[in-house]
């Protein structure tokens, strides 16, 4: 398991946990020249300790997608040993519900996490736990939609819905970043006189997305929007000079940005 690795923003300490990576077919990315076969991506999640709160941003993909990609789920191997302690965790922040970010909540068929409160954005929890949705969407996403309601099923008890901005205290802030899922969010973390963003999957790519935001993922579920609200994040992280994070970028992800043309620059910042 990768190292964890930790960093201050004024009173609370955020620490970035690897859950592995994935190799995404370069397809998936329609309107970008891909030499290679596939794009690597990272697996980040995050726990903000402030307090007497210990918050997860994201909870990775646990063992549900092992088959396919077999380096994820680090964390869900990890809990109780030497990782994060499920029981201490008070509070978790969901960006938005694929698998690769919901799994990890589920472990041997119950909740990994049955202390916590899990907050997630109504638009999100309304469109992916709808008893009809199958039967709205392409056939093949029939199999994924089934194992995203059978995780909710499971966790509906702790859900905590909020209207896509919510105040969670102690310097933890949602904000609504639609497109890649109609209610993906991000996370703005104040601490002293720093923020620092978490754009969960507003950005999938950085070696495609930061020098050409206009690239598109198959995933998201309105590019058009995607791009939009990519743009707008980037653009705010480069004029304020913040640092950020992002979920699929190489372990553990943190930078700035400066603006190039058209595009960005992104430099660690850990």
């Amino acid at each position: 398991m990768t190292a964890p690795h930790s960093t201050q923003i004024g009173p609370l300490t955020l620490t970035t946990w690897s859950d592995g990576a994935l190799d995404i077919p370069a397809a998936y990315f329609p309107n970008a020249y891909i030499k290679a076969e596939s794009v690597r991506f990272g697996a980040n999640l995050w726990q903000a300790t402030t307090g007497d709160r210990v918050v997860l941003i994201d909870a990775g993909s646990g063992m549900f997608l092992k088959e396919r990609f077999a380096e994820t789920g680090q964390v869900h191997d990890g809990l109780g040993a030497g990782g994060i302690d499920p029981q201490a965790v008070t509070d978790i922040i969901i960006t938005h519900m694929h698998a690769d970010h919901i799994g990890g909540l589920v472990k041997d068929g119950v909740s990994a996490y049955p202390q916590a409160g899990i907050h997630i954005s109504a638009d999100e929890w309304g469109f992916w736990t709808d008893p009809d949705l199958a039967s709205k969407m392409p056939e093949d996403m029939a199999p994924m939609i089934a194992l995203l309601q059978m995780i909710a099923g499971i966790l509906a008890d702790q859900v905590i819905p909020h209207d896509g901005e919510a105040d969670l205290g102690d310097g933890l802030r949602l904000l609504p970043a639609p497109g890649h899922t109609p209610g993906h969010c991000v996370v703005e973390i104040t601490g002293g006189d720093e923020t620092v963003l978490i754009l969960g999957d507003a950005v999938v790519s950085g070696d495609l997305q930061f020098p050409n935001p206009d690239v598109t993922y198959q995933l998201d579920a309105n590019p058009a929007q995607a791009v939009a609200t990519r743009k707008a994040l980037l653009a705010r992280i480069a004029d304020e000079g913040l640092r950020f994070a992002v979920t699929h970028l190489p372990h553990p992800g943190l930078g700035r940005l400066t603006r190039d043309g058209d595009g960005f620059v992104f430099t660690p910042a850990l």
